[in-house]
């Protein structure tokens, strides 16, 4: 395949760029044509649409690129795409932790060592250029959001919003291309219809009235409240964690923006200690029910995104992928008194199941909660990463 195979480099900002990225993005309609378990996200969240006020995530004008530089490469053989990637520099990661760490994602390829190695090559090559000294990956767009690594357990797990999914035999090729794993990342399911834990409830008003504790649902303030307590929360409470980078308040308001379009208000809560914000516990529909393609017409995105936004509130389950404690405020018991309140909720709205994620295999305060619930490991992610000569 080597002698037949072309390699093309592009960015995001020509005409020529765009037909590209259109490939770029189509090829995963291919390439996982025949897995049930594969739910696309839409061809609009990467390449943005105007007439909804969508912006890509590939698009020059996502707020990401103003800290952010990124190079793309498709895989070819004999006019046949099989594979892709990207590779990008976030000088904010690298301001934050004081390091040359490049990144590469998005990568998609068939089970082929040759493709595989010659589109990491590529993407390894361009961050060298940069001044990187590792290159670490995959790591999807976008960040901070995107589960980071290749899933490398849970395949037949259920589909999840913001959980990528990718062929098992990924991981076998970032190791035979000389990548090591660093870090392996966790998601569990519980059964939201189990009974309440006595020992839950005892110990949550316990700590209510210790600490002298109120709680409000996201519709208890204004939203502009709301997002910077939210902002101030999650980027003090996320940041020792590894791999983290801070949010701009631009990028947080953003995602909170578009989060409006399928949030249940009464599956986030605040605490408050003594009036002051300390924590919060949000969780979103899994609309990823609802986004599964139309049989009868893979390709029809406007219709794929009307469905889901007319049926969002009839999922059967939720994430629970929005969470954290000032630093100040931890080891108070907060989180279980969130939890104990938020289960509260969702057992009277009759939901089936909460996807908790993603937890980094050394956050051992995260793992306690997760076995108080009485959860089940159903997704197993790692990142690899290999030093660029």
């Amino acid at each position: 395949m080597a002698q037949d195979m072309d390699l093309i480099s592009f960015s995001n900002e020509t005409k020529q760029d765009k037909i590209l990225l259109k490939q770029f993005v189509d090829f995963h309609w291919t390439h996982y044509k025949d897995d049930p378990q594969y739910v696309p996200l839409l061809d609009y969240e990467y390449l943005g649409f105007k007439l909804l006020g969508l912006v890509g995530f590939f698009e020059p004008r996502n707020l990401f690129f103003k800290h952010a530089e990124m190079r793309f490469f498709l895989a070819k053989n004999n006019g046949r795409t099989i594979g892709r990637c990207n590779a990008f520099v976030n000088h904010a990661h690298n301001e934050y932790w004081h390091d040359k760490v490049g990144f590469f994602g998005q990568f998609e390829c068939l089970d082929d060592l040759t493709g595989a190695t010659t589109l990491l090559a590529a993407a390894e090559e361009w961050l060298k250029s940069k001044g990187m000294e590792s290159m670490r990956g995959p790591q999807n767009l976008p960040i901070n959001e995107a589960t980071p690594g290749c899933l490398t357990n849970g395949f037949q797990s259920r589909p999840v919003m913001y959980y990528h999914y990718n062929k098992p035999y990924y991981a076998s090729l970032f190791k035979r291309a000389g990548f090591d794993a660093v870090k392996k990342i966790y998601s569990w399911e519980v059964r939201v219809q189990n009974p309440m834990e006595e020992k839950l409830a005892r110990v949550a008003q316990r700590v209510i009235d210790r600490y002298n504790l109120s709680i409000e649902d996201w519709g208890d303030r204004p939203l502009n409240i709301r997002k910077q307590e939210m902002f101030e929360i999650y980027n003090d409470a996320w940041s020792d964690n590894w791999g983290f980078v801070p949010f701009t308040q631009e990028e947080f308001y953003h995602i909170v923006d578009e989060m409006m379009l399928v949030m249940e208000e009464k599956l986030f809560l605040f605490v408050y200690v003594n009036g002051e914000a300390a924590a919060f516990f949000g969780g979103v529909m899994n609309i990823t029910e609802k986004l599964k393609p139309i049989p009868w017409c893979r390709r029809c995105e406007m219709l794929r995104a009307i469905k889901m936004l007319l049926t969002k509130n009839n999922c059967k389950g939720f994430r629970l992928g929005y969470l954290g404690v000032k630093k100040k405020f931890r080891r108070l018991g907060l989180d279980g008194v969130m939890l104990w309140k938020q289960k509260q909720f969702t057992q009277s709205i009759k939901l089936e199941y909460c996807d908790i994620g993603w937890v980094l295999e050394d956050n051992t305060l995260t793992r306690r909660l997760v076995e108080l619930m009485g959860a089940e490991e159903s997704k197993e992610y790692t990142v690899f990463e290999r030093k660029i000569n």
